[in-house]
């Protein structure tokens, strides 16, 4: 209680000085939890299965030692094979990895859906998905039957018990029925597995199951242990050869396991359908968080030195009467706890109001279990431990070494002890707060690239549809709705095609020049179009021409991009231009038309692709899911009403379904929009925050001083003078902190940079603002303080000092 009492009594002399250092240090806490809240979250994907020993088999695809094509998915045969000729493997699951949308109906319930796949019985022994209603056992072993989560089933089925009903599922070219046997719970936010439907693998029509052609499912196998991924990565490497189709005759084969908890924060490859995490920054948040802490933690431990060093007195009379260097370090201990405690209430009060806004902003529940985790309380725990002898350590140590007379003589306000690790402290705390600022310009910079690049202002105008489901007479039904459509004064083109720009073409063949070795085979993007996609989203034309109706018959013709043509081994576009093509799976050659420049079809996380555009009649297998539309007008929701109504007349049975693409290519960079936001927030509160303890720092340094001001300006000093003797440290801190800081941020933003295919340099002229913001918000803090002590009378000051 003694103990307790004379902190009481210390905090109150300088209330609210004390205040701000708790409301500095809770802003800290409660912005460095948020961050660590989300760094948890995307660390935590897939560690609630025991997948100690599961992986994804990946597929890679090299010409020598140069990796020409990286996919998440395998062929659908790799499974059965490996399992079986290679030793090591206990259980396997294959899930399709899907390219289209499909309408599913129950009764009058109808809903486009895009969270489904084909899998097998085997998906409930691998992963961590139990059954809440039906069988437990056995669960899609039946042809036709599916299993579904609440949410699904409370879509479709309301209150009702769904076991035994039948949910009807349609493509634009086919129609299920499936059985529902079993309910799953909502797959959980950390999971990169988000399925509604899952449908089991033997509806597949049986010549498909396992076919080595198309790459078209997710492998996933659980290891023996002490089985080495390494020793089946070899294995198939030697059996590959066995199991090449003609287009990968000339390719080195082979396959890469990643453990199922690395899947999330690995680069996108081809055919990765969930929102992908970034290692790189999560690494550059958790530093992040981390400078935040220390921000806070400098400003406390500097305030507590002076606070201190002014209550010099008061701890010179406890080591006069007896105290123990032990009792000194104790109380210091315990003022620092209860300080920290009431900055960490104070800072779970600022985490319960913002952890909603902040789900919201990132689009994801990331802190569902922060409130039932024990790592999320042991973390909170040791940062309240690490803060308190942070703070409280160094002082009392600091007052234990100092001489009883020389406290009782008031010299130490006025002394130069501690200065050294103060001065240091206050560099430390500005290097962090360059870092993040510096940061923050890149960050800012980079996504502005990225959104600039893939944007057009012919986006705003482009409403896209979902081709239909299966309708009768389909083919003569689009023709007549596509020339409807176009009959229409507001709408410019439309266009039908097998991707727009943002998705991905996910279409492979091998193609090479007409005549050629069949070794000069290579894989390119196969983009199904009609005659008028070129000409709505016109891409530039390098040479020749795009496709048009006027010219009669197109079907083997072919329009190129710049990276195919480099592939294909023409030196120029103008060589390319009416050479012919020998697709893998036509026989008849197909002549190059046209050359259109490379665009960026996804982000600027992927490189540019070769693509190939043909007309989509050539190869009906592949799906052309997109309907664009060019308004002349803005997309309203009177346009919107109109185009509807005319779909429905086409169209009656099938769900409406369309997006902006103005909106979908603002989504592709959500994550980084985040990322630049969190970034820009903590360069603030940093700011903030060392500002605030520079404001207290300077309010003791300037006490300190005082006496030697007056008898300057006894001696004549000027105020410029005067000013620039209380100021010139503080800039030589803030450029020896610059100094320090740039390299710093240099490596940290190159880091993050190199995870984008294309990217901005490095903007000298970011640090030289973020320096010479340092310097003005440094100076614009400590200029009231220093202009007061300088406007005092010296011999007012000379008095009292």
């Amino acid at each position: 209680m003694e103990y307790l009492s004379q902190i009481i009594k210390s905090q109150r002399a300088k209330k609210s000085l004390s205040a701000l250092n708790v409301f500095g240090l809770s802003v800290c806490i409660g912005a460095a939890l948020l961050i660590l809240f989300y760094v948890r979250f995307e660390l935590s994907f897939d560690t609630f299965h025991e997948g100690e020993r599961i992986y994804r088999v990946e597929s890679r695809l090299y010409e020598g030692d140069v990796l020409t094509d990286n996919w998440a998915t395998t062929t659908f045969g790799h499974a059965p094979v490996m399992s079986r000729e290679i030793p090591g493997i206990e259980q396997y699951v294959r899930v399709t990895a899907q390219d289209r949308e499909q309408e599913v109906t129950y009764k009058d319930r109808q809903f486009i859906e895009e969270h489904y796949c084909y899998t097998e019985p085997a998906f409930f022994d691998l992963f961590n998905f139990p059954v809440i209603k039906g069988e437990k056992k056995e669960q899609l072993a039946r042809p036709h039957t599916a299993v579904i989560t609440e949410s699904a089933a409370h879509r479709y089925f309301a209150d009702s018990d769904p076991i035994g009903k039948i949910l009807t599922f349609k493509t634009p070219s086919s129609e299920q029925h499936f059985e529902i046997t079993g309910i799953i719970a909502d797959m959980p936010y950390n999971s990169h597995l988000r399925y509604d439907f899952l449908l089991s693998y033997s509806s597949i029509p049986e010549a498909r199951r396992d076919i080595w052609y198309i790459h078209g499912v997710y492998t996933y196998i659980r290891l023996e242990p002490d089985k080495h991924p390494r020793d089946i990565e070899e294995g198939f490497h030697v059996l590959s050869p066995k199991y090449k189709t003609a287009a990968l005759k000339y390719k080195d084969w082979r396959v890469e396991l990643i453990p199922l908890k690395e899947i999330h924060l690995t680069p996108r490859k081809s055919y990765e359908k969930e929102e992908k995490g970034s290692r790189t920054a999560v690494r550059i948040l958790s530093m992040m968080a981390v400078a935040l802490l220390l921000i806070g933690w400098v400003n406390a431990l500097n305030l507590t030195i002076a606070r201190y060093l002014e209550r010099g007195r008061e701890f010179g009379l406890r080591k006069v009467f007896g105290a123990s260097r032990r009792q000194m370090v104790i109380q210091g201990l315990l003022e620092s706890g209860l300080f920290n405690l009431l900055a960490f209430i104070l800072a779970l009060g600022w985490v319960e109001v913002l952890l909603p806004v902040a789900s919201r902003w990132v689009g994801q529940d990331f802190a569902f279990d922060v409130l039932t985790s024990p790592e999320c309380w042991g973390m909170a725990l040791m940062i309240f431990v690490c803060g308190t002898f942070f703070i409280g350590l160094y002082p009392s140590l600091l007052l234990t070494r100092i001489k009883p007379s020389d406290v009782m003589r008031g010299k130490l306000l006025h002394s130069r002890k501690g200065n050294g690790i103060r001065k240091a402290l206050i560099v430390i705390q500005f290097i962090a707060s360059f870092v993040l600022v510096s940061g923050t310009i890149v960050v800012i910079k980079q996504t502005h690239y990225m959104q600039q690049e893939t944007s057009s202002a012919l986006f705003e105008h482009v409403l896209v549809l979902k081709y239909p489901a299966l309708t009768e007479n389909m083919s003569v039904q689009m023709r007549n709705f596509k020339k409807r459509l176009e009959q229409e004064s507001y709408i410019s083109r439309v266009a039908v095609s097998g991707a727009v720009p943002g998705v991905e073409v996910a279409n492979y063949f091998t193609n090479r020049p007409y005549g050629s070795d069949i070794s000069e085979i290579k894989l390119m993007q196969m983009f199904a179009v009609d005659d008028d996609y070129l000409a709505l989203y016109a891409p530039p034309m390098l040479c020749g021409r795009g496709f048009s109706e006027n010219y009669g018959d197109e079907l083997n013709k072919v329009v190129l991009n710049e990276e195919a043509v480099r592939l294909l081994g023409y030196s120029s576009p103008e060589e390319a231009l009416g050479k012919q093509l020998a697709m893998e799976v036509l026989k008849e050659p197909l002549e190059i038309i046209g050359v259109v420049r490379n665009y960026h079809q996804q982000s600027l996380s992927d490189p540019y692709k070769p693509i190939i555009f043909f007309m989509k009649e050539r190869v009906p297998l592949i799906a052309t899911p997109y309907i664009s539309i060019l308004l002349k007008t803005e997309i309203d929701s009177k346009r919107l009403a109109e185009i509807e109504r005319i779909y429905k007349t086409y169209f009656p049975s099938t769900v409406f379904s369309y997006f902006r693409l103005s909106d979908y290519n603002d989504d592709l960079y959500k994550s980084d929009r985040n990322f630049s936001w969190i970034f820009t927030c903590a360069a603030l509160l940093a700011i903030f925050v060392a500002c605030l303890g520079l404001w207290i720092m300077t309010l003791f340094s300037t006490m300190a001083r005082v006496r030697e001001i007056g008898i300057r300006k006894v001696l004549g000093a000027g105020k410029r003078t005067l000013f620039m003797v209380l100021t010139r440290e503080l800039l030589l801190l803030t450029a020896l902190a610059t100094a320090l800081g740039t390299p710093v941020s240099i490596i940290l933003m190159n880091e993050w940079l190199k995870t984008y295919a294309f990217h901005i340099l490095l903007p000298w002229w970011g640090y030289l603002i973020a320096f010479m913001l340092m310097m003005c918000v440094a100076l614009l803090t400590v200029a009231r303080q220093a202009w007061r002590v300088i406007r005092l009378k010296p011999m007012h000051v000379l008095r009292n000092g």
